[in-house]
């Protein structure tokens, strides 16, 4: 399973195009929920695992596990709250505006794979804590995934792929930050390594 996961993530970065039509093709109800299982849960299980691990392997402070379970519930928080903020944004508001129906299940799949990269990340960062802040530019290659998504998987008309695009990655760049600072503000959760 995590082998699939991993080639599905490497694809959505290297070959957008081909993943984005290959999921196209195969975006049905029961895709929708094999999205969760064998998408979702298992790449914010592993932020959320990578962030104990580089917790308690890497951290300034002696073996904390108090403080590694801290970050583990901020990182699901974080991610769990933004994906699903990011779906229900895009099938009320978006998508109606350039002529889809409101789909959460859409939105969902959308969502989560546009995000591929920002999860890569975070992975990356979450594993080794204050090394890797230079990734955080290579997110803005999460806006190419997004165009090439608006087209392949949304089938959005051309003309209004760059408005799409820029709306879309908006949503999906700044949210994750947004409920970041809002899971910040919750008592004992503003935790710096």
């Amino acid at each position: 399973m995590l082998k699939h996961l991993f080639i599905l993530l490497y694809k959505l970065i290297a070959e957008t195009t081909a993943t984005w039509t290959m999921l196209a093709e195969e975006k049905t109800g029961k895709s929708s929920e094999n999205f969760h299982k064998s998408y979702l849960f298992p790449i914010i299980g592993l932020i959320a695992l990578l962030s104990f691990a580089g917790t308690l392997l890497l951290s300034s402070k002696s073996l904390d596990l108090q403080l590694a379970l801290k970050i583990v519930i901020k990182q699901a928080l974080v991610y769990f709250g933004s994906f699903y903020l990011i779906s229900f944004i895009l099938s009320e508001y978006v998508f109606p505006r350039f002529g889809l129906a409101k789909d959460l299940g859409l939105s969902e799949q959308f969502a989560g794979y546009s995000s591929s990269l920002i999860y890569v990340v975070a992975m990356a960062q979450s594993l080794f804590p204050g090394f890797f802040w230079f990734l955080g530019i290579v997110v803005f290659y999460t806006i190419y995934i997004i165009w090439v998504g608006a087209a392949q998987f949304l089938k959005i008309e051309e003309n209004q792929w760059t408005k799409f695009t820029i709306f879309a990655s908006i949503i999906i760049m700044m949210v994750p930050h947004i409920v970041r600072l809002l899971v910040e503000l919750m008592p004992g959760m503003k935790i710096r390594l």
